[in-house]
């Protein structure tokens, strides 16, 4: 029996790993971020210089480096593939998975720890973000790890967890920057005064001094370290342009009204979020529970940050997923004092909004010139539909267990769908697979003012830009030759007589279209 807690952990892990890791290695590393995560990783290991990330074997001040080690770690294992590139994510995912259902074991219960777990893997959007080569799901881990950390110190009085709390913040920040000490700073403040326990006795034993030495310990040798490779500019590019420049302005044209941040939470955690309003208002109510508050200053000041935030994206809110499932789960084990009716207006209208989501994908696949003809693919998503008709009927007979379970694993039974069977038939369709058999091995590749950035990392080289003026000559090659453009640059090729247009595509939704010249007609 005693090794009962570790097994049921170990099932929790493995579950959510399973469940996060589907076809990681089967789906092509296409998208921007993931594309220049993954080469800057690869270059890094190639070029044996940890310290400075380039992409295209130029400076990169996207991010800092903590998940292109865990990509170099994998690469050095499986070699240099996607399912390297997203393996540590994957593991990440579990681990936050795992956390969440000990964290809610420890303050709530077994029942709720579980129902936790439920609502929080069955997520779609949670798994997508554990399926890829980007920073996100490493600071998804360290902002839980921190702040439970944090709740397990204060409340327990155990100073090794205040450590591990600036620990996590450290690594936080060596993955994403300042937000990492930001908003967990935010929030424990906010705990503090709402608990009424801002004392100076309380601030001592959180070690605010000693605390921030071992944060920086953790985090400043490598600023320091790329500040002085090179010249601060590293430094400079991502504390003004990918931290205070992305809050006060819209990059790259993900802007959005103030409640835009809050729909992407509740799509996000569909299907358990149709019952957030029931599970805040329920939380409220036993708010003297001072854990459920933890809970709910977590989950809305993180939140309302990036509502605020003229840069909106749905990866941006997702730390604050295990917090609301905690929060769903507290709530779906007191389900048997709730009324009847809430419930079942909560599942219709998951069903509804499962309808809009199959009619969506069918119309916006449609309209995708490279993939209209698959918009069949948008009928997979029929299982989710399938999960709220069964949830009904089970509510009917007042069978919560099922009526839970029915949501859960046609939810996740979608993401498997999605991941091996909907997604990869258009994953082929994208620009770089398509173009990448015309390219021979080992000829000369160039770019003409923007192109794809994943063919770096399939290509594995250095691509050089080519200026228009240079573009005949680079193209009256004796060997076999190509240009990766844009369509919209096509007109600057016209009266060159050697260009030969192989191949235009577009770059799957997005307004972007590949193209693909060279200086001979494929055989």
């Amino acid at each position: 029996m005693r090794y009962k807690p570790f097994l049921i952990s170990l099932f929790v892990f493995i579950t959510a790993f399973m469940v996060f890791s589907a076809n990681i290695g089967g789906l092509s590393i296409y998208s921007l971020d993931e594309a220049k995560n993954s080469e800057c990783a690869r270059e890094m290991l190639e070029r044996g210089d940890f310290i400075v990330p380039t992409f295209n074997y130029e400076l990169r001040t996207d991010k800092p480096p903590v998940h292109y080690y865990f990509m170099i770690v994998a690469y050095k294992l499986f070699g240099v593939n996607e399912f390297s590139a997203r393996f540590f994510s994957s593991v990440f995912g579990a681990l936050t998975v795992l956390i969440t259902f000990l964290f809610a074991q420890k303050y709530l219960g077994k029942r709720e720890a579980f129902l936790s777990f439920i609502a929080l893997i069955s997520s779609l959007h949670f798994s997508i973000q554990f399926h890829m080569a980007v920073p996100d799901p490493y600071l998804i881990f360290w902002i839980n790890a921190a702040l439970f950390s944090f709740y397990i110190g204060f409340k327990e009085k155990k100073g090794v967890f205040i450590y591990l709390f600036y620990i996590f913040m450290g690594l936080g920040v060596l993955t994403k920057g300042p937000v990492a000490v930001v908003l967990p700073s935010g929030i424990i403040l906010l705990y503090l005064i709402f608990t009424r326990n801002l004392t100076v006795e309380n601030l001592k034993f959180l070690r605010v001094l000693s605390g921030i030495a071992v944060l920086l310990i953790v985090s400043l040798p490598w600023y320091i370290a790329v500040y002085l490779k090179t010249e601060g500019k590293w430094v400079q590019e991502f504390i003004f342009k990918h931290n205070i420049h992305r809050f006060s302005q819209p990059m790259e044209g993900h802007g959005g009204i103030f409640l835009l941040t809050f729909l992407f939470v509740f799509v996000g955690m569909l299907p358990f979020s149709v019952f957030i309003f029931q599970a805040l208002k329920k939380v409220w109510e036993d708010r003297k529970n001072d854990f459920l508050l933890f809970l709910m200053i977590f989950a809305g000041v993180y939140t309302l940050f990036f509502a605020v935030s003229k840069t909106k994206l749905p990866n941006y809110t997702v730390p604050v997923y295990p917090s609301l499932a905690i929060i769903i789960g507290y709530y779906l084990s007191r389900i048997h004092t709730s009324k009847i009716s809430s419930l079942i207006v909560s599942v219709i209208l998951y069903i509804l909004i499962s309808i809009g989501v199959i009619a969506g994908l069918y119309f916006g696949i449609k309209n995708e010139p490279a993939i209209s003809d698959l918009s069949y693919l948008s009928i997979w998503f029929i299982f989710l539909v399938f999960g709220g008709i069964f949830a009904l009927m089970f509510l009917l007979k007042k069978n919560y267990v099922m009526a839970i379970l029915s949501l859960s694993v046609f939810s996740i039974f979608t993401g498997f769908i999605f991941f091996y069977k909907a997604f990869p038939p258009v994953d082929k369709r994208n620009p770089v697979m398509q173009m990448l058999p015309l390219i021979e091995k080992d000829k000369p590749v160039r770019y003409y003012r923007n192109f794809n950035p994943a063919f770096v990392f399939y290509l594995r080289r250095h691509i050089s830009p080519v200026e228009k003026a240079e573009i005949k000559s680079f193209l009256s090659s004796k060997e076999k030759v190509y240009i990766l453009t844009r369509k919209r640059y096509l007109k600057d090729f016209k009266n060159i007589e050697n260009a030969v247009i192989l191949k235009v595509v577009k770059d799957l939704f997005e307004s972007k279209v590949s193209a693909l010249v060279s200086n001979r007609r494929e055989r």
